[in-house]
C-alpha cells in the first residue's frame, strides 16, 4: 500500500494552510492524501441515570449529526480546493488521540496539522492538540504555523 500523509481539518483558516502543505507534499512524495476531521464524544447523559428502554440516546444522534457535518467540510474544502486525489476520514475521539491511531492505521509516514500559534503559556493553559499529537504520533508531525505560505 502507497504510504500516506495525514491532514487534520477542523475548518480554522490554520487548518486550511495545512492542507495546502500537506497537498503539496503528498504530490512531491506520490503518497496518499487522508483528510481526517475528529469528532469528539458527545457527553451523555445516561452517564448518571441509565438509559430509558426503547430510548435512542442523544448523544448517538448528536454524533452522528456531527460526524455527517465533518464529512460534508472535507468534502466542500476538497471541491473547492479541487483536490482530485484525497480520501476523507472523520474518526470520533479526541483530536490529537484520533489523529495519531489514525495515522497509524493508514501506514502514514507524516501528520500535518495546523497551529493557531496561541504561544507557550496559553497552550500550557489550554492545551494544544499539535503539542500533543506530537507527543503520541509514532511518525512526524509537521505544524504549519499561521500565516504560513507555499511559494
Amino acid at each position: 500500500m502507497k504510504k500516506a500523509i495525514v491532514c487534520g481539518i477542523d475548518g480554522s483558516p490554520d487548518s486550511q494552510a495545512a492542507l495546502a502543505y500537506a497537498t503539496e507534499l503528498a504530490e512531491q512524495l506520490d503518497a496518499r492524501l487522508v483528510l481526517a476531521h475528529v469528532v469528539e464524544p458527545a457527553p451523555s447523559p445516561y452517564a448518571t441515570i441509565g438509559p430509558v428502554a426503547g430510548a435512542t440516546p442523544p448523544s448517538f444522534s448528536i454524533m452522528v449529526e456531527r460526524e455527517a457535518e465533518g464529512d460534508r467540510l472535507l468534502g466542500e474544502l476538497v471541491q473547492a480546493r479541487g483536490i482530485d486525489r484525497a480520501e476523507r476520514r472523520v474518526v470520533t475521539g479526541f483530536p490529537a488521540e484520533g489523529l495519531a491511531d489514525l495515522a497509524d492505521d493508514e501506514g502514514a509516514q507524516l501528520i500535518v496539522v495546523g497551529s493557531r500559534g496561541r504561544g507557550p503559556l496559553r497552550s500550557a493553559l489550554l492545551g494544544s492538540v499539535s503539542t500533543t499529537l506530537i507527543g503520541l504520533a509514532r511518525c512526524p508531525v509537521l505544524v504549519v504555523p499561521p500565516g504560513a505560505m507555499i511559494s
